[in-house]
């Protein structure tokens, strides 16, 4: 009986250490990798970084959802396209009508914004820096005749029923774009009751159709509504099919994205921004180091505007995510920080720029012998991280392979990052 004792005590002590050693040598900063030299060649500063001006669509990536330096450069972005560039909006992964909501909100000088980020169904957005970025926008719009100011949108068919609620609200508060006929099925439906949505599937349809038909921005923006709860009825079961439901959601945001780009259009912006995660791939081009059998929308969105796509991504070497915890939901709902290193040689180097920051265009990276372009064109480590968090990831996630030039068109690089903190949750 001693025997086993002993060698299950044995067992439990060479587990534990087994363990212990792998969280060690995730988190541990001993390992990390060198300066690179010459890298100061080639990196600049975000003030200098160029955004070209002849593409149709930038796209900014946040490589964790949990990290307020990767909301705050969507702001970042949005700005200097709007300066320097031709573009008026900036399209989130969020749901056609909560964008909507938002839209309206900074076109409202009497919105409540910190109360409005708490409505909508991504906490992750339920944050401060959220409400800068909508500050600025209704600031931004001031004065300004509709049609020449900012717009936001959402882009996601995830999650339509808060779409039906945003419809169902336009109608209780007397929306003039919408039909006494059309407001009394709408106000019919219940939101909760799928079968009934289903069977108001040609409903939706014709008002979409009615409205895009409208030679009106506010009518055209307006038919994305109930479009967007068409594609919700029309998507593959989840629970069933999640590798069909995966490809139908990439593909349909990059469709809405293409209808929002043609709006634009008609008002005389020739650019739109789309901000997504790039964790898993939703942002980039897609890269053949991933070994997915799916197409994601970075790679819908190249295709659909023939190349004219400019992608950028974002990394950092390490810091404290902020992720909801697999399994809480409803009054349950948790999130929690935990720290990560993405082992990424070239985030490594943001530490020794100022502020911790810099950004490679990897077009101006042309040195095949240096090692900047050997990383930039090679399956390197980079950053990962996205919802859902359980302890098994203590041994493995935060970070994978991928080959950024594949990816991305540039990217901006912190040493440290620190956690969003949700305002209601």
């Amino acid at each position: 009986m001693r025997r086993y004792k002993a060698a299950l005590l044995a067992c439990i002590m060479m587990t534990t250490i087994f363990i212990g050693s792998l969280v060690f040598f995730r988190n541990t900063t001993a390992f990390s990798p060198k300066k690179i030299e010459g890298i100061e060649d080639v990196a600049q500063s975000f003030e200098d970084f160029k955004i070209p001006t002849d593409v149709k669509v930038v796209g900014i990536g946040e490589i964790t959802h949990g990290n307020r330096e990767f909301q705050t450069v969507k702001k970042d972005v949005l700005e200097k396209v709007v300066k320097d560039g031709d573009g008026r909006c900036i399209c989130f992964e969020m749901t056609v009508g909560e964008g909507a909501m938002f839209n309206d909100a900074i076109h409202d000088k009497d919105a409540d914004l910190v109360k409005l980020v708490g409505k909508q169904s991504y906490p992750l957005y339920d944050t401060e820096e959220i409400v800068a970025l909508l500050e600025w926008m209704r600031e931004y719009n001031e004065g300004l005749p509709y049609e020449e100011s900012l717009m936001f949108y959402g882009v996601d068919m995830q999650g339509s029923i808060f779409t039906l609620d945003y419809l169902q609200n336009l109608c209780r508060e007397g929306c003039n774009l919408i039909t006494e006929e059309e407001k009394e099925t709408i106000l019919s439906i219940d939101k909760e009751n799928r079968d009934q949505i289903v069977s108001n599937r040609d409903f939706f349809l014709k008002m979409s159709e009615r409205l895009s038909a409208i030679d009106d921005l506010r009518c055209e923006q307006l038919a994305m509504v109930p479009k967007d709860i068409v594609l919700g009825i029309d998507s593959p079961d989840y629970d069933r099919d999640q590798s069909g439901y995966q490809d139908y959601r990439d593909l349909k945001m990059a469709e809405n994205l293409m209808d929002y780009s043609e709006i634009e259009g008609k008002r005389g912006y020739s650019q739109v921004v789309i901000t997504a995660h790039s964790g898993h791939e939703r942002i980039g081009r897609d890269s053949e180091i991933t070994g997915k059998d799916w197409k994601n929308m970075g790679y819908h969105i190249n295709r659909l505007t023939e190349g004219s796509y400019f992608c950028i991504g974002t990394d950092y070497y390490e810091g404290y995510v902020n992720i909801h915890t697999a399994g809480t939901y409803d009054d349950e709902y948790e999130r929690a920080d935990h720290y990560f290193c993405s082992e990424d040689p070239l985030a490594y180097q943001a530490k020794y720029f100022e502020n911790g920051t810099y950004c490679l265009d990897f077009s101006k990276v042309t040195d095949e012998n240096s090692i900047v372009y050997k990383d930039v064109h090679g399956a390197i480590f980079t950053g990962g991280v996205g919802e859902g968090y359980a302890p098994s990831w203590e041994l493995a996630s935060g970070k994978g392979k991928t080959v950024p030039a594949e990816e991305y068109d540039a990217m901006i690089y912190f040493y440290e990052v620190t956690p969003i903190h949700t305002i209601h949750y």
